[in-house]
């Protein structure tokens, strides 16, 4: 090799081997130091082989780079493309490049990243730089020299631990970020990375991306800030807390300074423009958060469950199941909001009338039965799970009930009560309030039309459409439609007689709510008027079980042993299951069950998910029409008239009141011939009611929201068509099933030996149901 050397070279190569020859001590330090040297070499070098093959942690690889994305939140929309919630980990809404403002990008380049244009990922010199500064003039403001494309790693990706210490975490984390950000550089332009990165910056007020900061912060678009807005902005990037332009507005103005000054030095301002910034004022606007549940709390909440489930199966292109609250989905509900809003005023206009009288019949009494009723609320409390956790005594927990703090005390759409309460008033405060809830489907397809959980939702989160209660009376329907299917008509004669069943231990004596017995009432009759005597009676004839079976096939399940006296509703269901149980009477037999979302889209509008109807028939065609009949008579002649003669409402109907045991829930469940609507009204607790009188039976507690929605429907030109036209006109066969009275008197000479069972007074304790 050494021939091939000029004479020149070659005579400094011997006189170099001549002079270690001389000293061969140095000799070996030299030929120890390149061997170090070549150690040290490829020691990093299989270093930095191990962070980039994930070693140290996964890497993300230029394939997934590509893929980079934000979390952005999910949208609900309503039926008409309305918004109406919003789902998020952080409140994002992406900004095209094109809609940013060039100011805001060269302030953002020239502060945070002055050789971004010139680098490929990583800027060597801008480490050394740090370094210099750090360790030898001892400057520790310097920040760590990381490019924009290693920021959005981090930003993307975080830093999670790997378990080597503080220090050596964050020297391989600067690593992982530099070989990422390489990978960057090659797969991705300067421009995209600039748009990724101000869609994932977080910024002062909880907001992340430019688009949410610009509205949190001055209430604009980030097309339209100013460049004093856009420098503010780029100054909080320091640090959101700390140079948060509304609690810390002299932070940010001193480092917008600096970023004024980083544009000029690199030639983005001359002095005169940056003069005329700094003098310009920075108008703040603050918007606050956006409540995710915005429209029909309880029913955004309720997709948000539902839609999780569904997405949970559906693969994403990003090798995981599809995250509704990262995933920038579109969740196409069947809600229209304008039908929501008629259903929110009617339950709230009636409730407010409903909570005066129950105020005005407590008359400065505690609003719970027996004191049960308050124990329950005490043991079921937070305050007192937390002290049983943190080994307190009962005895030391119920004094601090007894102990007064500062307080708001929250009231249904109205203003809170502030001052100094015992954690006791808070209790009997809530419990005070009676409670809601309304659902409205179209019977035909399923969908759910409008949702109310409650009156307030920040009032209280507890949704009275899923909840269970006892159905009351509203159960008979599946008595009678049992009836129906063993055969029996409508002009079937029940007798009217107060019996006791069961043995002397288990004496069970079903009563009327009038106190009245005798003679017999057909079937349809004892519908319409709601007579538990007969419900019994038919429940025996047909069967407890089938008829608990007719309730299942109808989305209604017993949470019990089918007994005769589920016939008066002793079991529990919710308002959605009831309310999609009543759909099918008046849609032919169809059971559709109810649901909530119709399909969800990607952000590119792919199509993810799309509701498929399953109806399934319930009941026969003549089956369903003749419950149907029943129904309407129940809202014609019986316990459902007071539709007609007090609310004038005219439109035709059909449905079923009911009250529980105590009158501790009121319902009512109807139908017009396009929709099915469901209302219930009680206390917290079934210890929280009307002692006596019928305020609390559900023609009276219930039934006014149903009247007060179809009034408002009906006026409503543009949801009047929701309500239908009519029934369609029973067949002349199912017309003849009805030539019959529905009550047949008693005979004259047992009118003597009734009259005493006529008239005995009904202890308001016992169970009677309308």
């Amino acid at each position: 090799m050494l021939r091939h050397l000029s004479p020149k070279l070659k005579q400094q190569y011997d006189r170099i081997k001549h002079y270690l020859f001389r000293h061969p001590r140095l000799g070996r330090g030299l030929l120890i130091g390149g061997i170090a040297t070549s150690v040290l070499g490829l020691g990093v070098m299989l270093f930095l082989l191990l962070v980039s093959v994930g070693f140290f942690g996964h890497l993300p690889t230029k394939e997934e780079l590509t893929e980079i994305k934000n979390n952005v939140a999910s949208v609900a929309l309503d039926r008409n493309g309305e918004k109406i919630g919003r789902y998020f980990v952080e409140d994002r809404t992406l900004c095209p490049y094109d809609s940013i403002p060039p100011f805001l990008i060269e302030a953002l380049v020239a502060t945070e990243d002055s050789r971004f244009f010139e680098h490929s990922g990583v800027d060597y010199r801008a480490y050394a730089l740090v370094l210099w500064k750090n360790l030898v003039r001892g400057d520790r403001d310097q920040g760590g020299g990381s490019t924009l494309h290693q920021q959005l790693i981090k930003n993307v990706y975080g830093r999670e631990p790997l378990g080597y210490g503080r220090v050596l975490d964050l020297c391989l984390h600067k690593v992982r970020e530099g070989i990422a950000a390489r990978r960057l550089h090659r797969v991705m332009s300067k421009e995209e990375i600039l748009e990724h990165y101000l869609n994932t910056v977080s910024f002062p007020g909880n907001s992340y991306g430019v688009t949410a900061a610009s509205r949190r912060l001055f209430n604009k678009r980030p097309a339209a800030l100013s460049r004093k807005e856009a420098v503010a902005l780029v100054a909080s990037l320091k640090g959101t807390s700390l140079y948060d332009p509304i609690h810390h507005p002299g932070n940010n103005e001193k480092r917008s300074q600096l970023v004024l000054q980083r544009m000029m030095a690199e030639g983005y301002l001359n002095p005169d423009e940056a003069v005329a910034i700094q003098r310009d004022s920075l108008t703040l606007d603050f918007q606050a958060p956006i409540r995710y549940l915005e429209v029909a709390p309880h029913f955004t909440n309720e997709v948000l469950r539902v839609a999780r489930d569904i997405v949970a199966e559906i693969p994403s292109p990003w090798g995981r199941p599809y995250n509704i609250l990262t995933d920038n989905l579109r969740i196409y509900t069947t809600l229209d909001l304008r039908v929501q809003q008629h259903a929110e005023v009617a339950l709230e206009e009636h409730m407010s009338k409903h909570q005066r009288r129950f105020e005005r019949h407590l008359n400065g009494r505690s609003p719970w039965a027996t004191d049960y009723t308050l124990t329950a609320a005490i043991l079921a409390s937070d305050r007192w799970a937390s002290g049983i956790r943190a080994g307190k005594d009962s005895s030391a927990i119920l004094a601090e009930f007894e102990q007064p703090y500062p307080m708001e005390l929250l009231v249904p759409n109205g203003e809170p009560r502030r001052g100094n309460f015992t954690p006791l008033d808070s209790i009997a405060h809530y419990l005070r309030y009676l409670r809601a809830g309304f659902l409205v489907t179209d019977h035909q397809t399923g969908g759910v039309v409008a949702w109310v959980g409650g009156r307030d939702y920040g009032f209280s989160q507890y949704d009275h459409v899923t909840s269970r209660r006892q159905t009351g009376s509203t159960y008979k329907a599946f008595v009678y439609a049992a009836a129906l299917r063993a055969g029996y008509s409508p002009c079937f004669e029940l007798d009217n007689e107060l019996k006791t069943y069961g043995d002397d231990d288990g004496a069970w004596v079903p009563r009327n709510a009038s106190g009245e017995y005798g003679g017999a009432y057909t079937m349809h009759g004892a519908l319409t008027n709601s007579i538990n005597t007969a419900a019994v009676q038919m429940t025996l004839q047909v069967g407890a079980q089938p008829v608990a079976m007719m309730a299942a096939s109808l989305g209604v399940p017993l949470d019990d042993e089918a007994v005769p006296s589920i016939a008066l509703g002793t079991s529990s269901a919710s308002l959605y299951s009831m309310t999609g149980a009543y759909a099918a009477f008046a849609n032919g037999g169809q059971y559709a069950p109810p649901h909530l979302i119709t399909r969800i889209e990607t952000r590119s509008g792919e199509v993810i998910y799309r509701h498929r109807r399953r109806p399934k028939q319930a009941l026969t065609e003549v089956e369903a029409t003749l419950m149907l009949k029943m129904l309407r008579n129940v809202v014609d002649e019986g316990t459902g008239a007071r539709l007609r003669w007090e609310h004038r409402v005219s439109f035709p109907a059909a449905g079923k009141t009911g009250t529980t045991q105590n009158m501790a829930d009121g319902w009512f469940v109807g139908s017009t011939p396009g929709l099915t609507a469901g209302a219930w009204v009680g206390g917290a607790s079934t210890g929280v009611r009307f002692r006596y009188g019928r305020q609390g039976n559900g023609s009276r507690a219930a039934l006014p929201i149903w009247a007060q929605f179809v009034r408002r429907m009906e006026r409503d030109s543009i949801t009047r068509p929701y309500l239908g036209r009519n029934f369609p006109p029973p067949p002349a066969r199912v017309n003849l099933e009805f030539y019959c009275p529905q009550f047949y008197p008693p005979e004259p000479d047992s009118l003597m030996a009734q009259d005493s069972i006529n008239w005995e007074r009904i202890d308001p304790e016992v169970v009677s149901s309308r």
